[in-house]
Order: structure tokens, then sequence, then C-alpha cells
């Protein structure tokens, strides 16, 4: 009985081995696409949309806004220069953001 019982104990012995090794090498790896991932240009927010071309859907409203579409969102917008007039269906890149609120700046595409 005790003979089994060391066999079976030699056989396992190399399994968790290799198990332990295999996760060491998993976490090594998560750990390396972590901090790739930190270091990547954000894809969100405020510094994402500078740069962002869309389309004008609606003209002047509320507050002498624009409603302008970008990657699929609706979003509210204002000439960057007051000599701006910008017409529905006019294409428009991002040039800043409003720092009291959520606000595009635009100018035309030529």
């Amino acid at each position: 009985m005790i003979a089994n019982w060391v066999d079976a104990t030699v056989n396992i012995v190399p399994l968790v081995i290799i198990g332990g090794a295999v996760l060491l090498i998993l976490g090594l790896i998560q750990l390396y696409l972590g901090l790739k991932a930190q270091g990547a240009p954000g894809v969100t927010g405020e510094k994402a949309m500078i740069g962002e071309t869309g389309i004008v859907r609606k003209a002047a409203g509320f507050r002498q806004r624009y409603t302008v579409e970008i990657r699929g969102e609706l979003w509210w917008c204002v000439p960057a220069t007051a000599r701006t007039l910008l017409c529905e269906g006019a294409t428009v890149k991002v040039v800043g953001i409003s720092e009291d609120s959520m606000i595009l700046e635009v100018d035309l595409v030529e």
C-alpha cells in the first residue's frame, strides 16, 4: 500500500511542476500585455475626439449650436470661428472642445 502511494506521488510531482510553469508563463504574458496597453494612445475621451471628422446633421438650433455626427454619435457643436457658417451635410473637423461642457468646436473641411 505504501509502495502505491509513493508511486502516485512520484507521478504527480512532474505534473505540478509543469502546471506551475504554465501558469507562470501565462501570468507573465498577461503582465506584458497589460503594461503594453497602458502606453497605447487613448481611444476615448476628449483627446481622441480632436481631429475626428463628421457631418453636420442639423443646422443651428438651441443657443446657436449645431448637431454633428461623429463616429455614429450625435454631438452638439459650435463653429471654431464666429464667421464660419455651417450647413446641413457639410463635412467638419473637430479642432477643440469647450472647457466648461462637452460642446465640440469644429471647422469646415475643404
